[in-house]
């Protein structure tokens, strides 16, 4: 069992997943949904005693669990207090992990090069993980038998945990990128690769092109044009728009008047832009470019009419 997050307007939505064999891939099926807050499935006794309240649930769907695995699934959603109370030595001592079924053997042939990638350069924090992608790493094991989802949760916990140098160094590594006067060749580069992915079955094991880009690589080509791209190219200064720039921006976006935009509450304009997102959202087939640009333009909005 994994934890999977899909993105969503407002952040995640969680569940409890598995992958299961489905000739020729691993596909996921999810067994319990948790929502957008799953630290409400855990029941605080102290300021560090806990339980989580799902392992009856999961039982009776005839899912053998205990409170040591379900502990490991749900860290990331504890108090910091109770991470740091697990992480402590006495209690790493007393904990019995839950029984693993197998010991897998390493089979490169079933790890996509660019999973491969992606983990050599988070295990090393190295610049050319190129140069190793052969290698038979025994951690490249834990890539094994497991579904897209899963496969991308598990590499997507790990790129969380890194700090912003750190996670800067890993993209520009995962895709080769390099320091350009013109910002557009090193754009043609990275769209370029991700199109590659997307159109690759190895990769896709079986979903469709639009939803490994909606579920998965757009977080990478989010932090490519809100990250990357401002620090890694030249930038002329940025333009300083005026109040009445913005408002005739909005007005065309949302297709109202200028004087509507002005007239009317934050609450309602911000209602109307998660609804225009919702419309032009990559999972109902708008483009990313344009859903960026209307995220960006709320974000705008949203800091200047407080």
């Amino acid at each position: 069992m994994y934890i999977s997050r899909r993105l969503t307007l407002d952040g995640y939505e969680y569940s409890l997943n598995e992958s299961y064999y489905d000739p020729p891939y691993y596909r996921s099926r999810v067994i319990y949904k948790l929502g957008t807050h799953p630290e409400k499935f855990i029941e605080y006794y102290s300021e560090v005693a806990f339980y989580i309240t799902i392992e009856e649930d999961l039982k009776n769907l005839g899912i053998k669990t205990d409170q040591f695995e379900l502990e490991e699934l749900f860290f990331r959603f504890l108090t910091p207090e109770a991470q740091q109370c697990i992480l402590s030595p006495f209690n790493r001592k007393r904990r019995e992990p839950f029984p693993k079924t197998n010991i897998k053997k390493l089979d490169m042939d079933q790890i996509h090069p660019f999973d491969a990638l992606r983990y050599i350069a988070l295990k090393f924090g190295i610049l050319n993980p190129q140069k190793y992608i052969n290698q038979p790493f025994p951690f490249l094991k834990n890539l094994m038998n497991k579904s897209r989802d899963e496969i991308e949760n598990y590499l997507w916990d790990k790129e969380d945990k890194l700090k912003f140098r750190e996670r800067f160094k890993y993209f520009q590594a995962i895709f080769k990128l390099a320091f350009v006067e013109d910002p557009k060749k090193n754009e043609e580069i990275f769209l370029e690769k991700i199109c590659k992915l997307a159109k690759d079955e190895k990769y896709r094991m079986g979903l469709s092109e639009e939803e490994v880009i909606s579920r998965y690589l757009a977080r990478y080509i989010w932090y490519y044009y809100d990250t990357f791209l401002k620090i890694f190219t030249p930038r002329p200064q940025p333009k300083i728009y005026h109040e009445s720039d913005i408002m005739y921006k909005i007005a065309e976006v949302l297709n109202v008047s200028v004087d509507f935009v002005k007239n009317s509450s934050k609450e309602k304009i911000l209602k109307m832009f998660r609804q225009k997102l919702k419309e032009v959202h990559p999972d109902k087939g708008g483009k990313h470019e344009e859903f960026i640009k209307i995220r960006k333009l709320m974000e705008t909005y949203s800091k200047l009419f407080h």
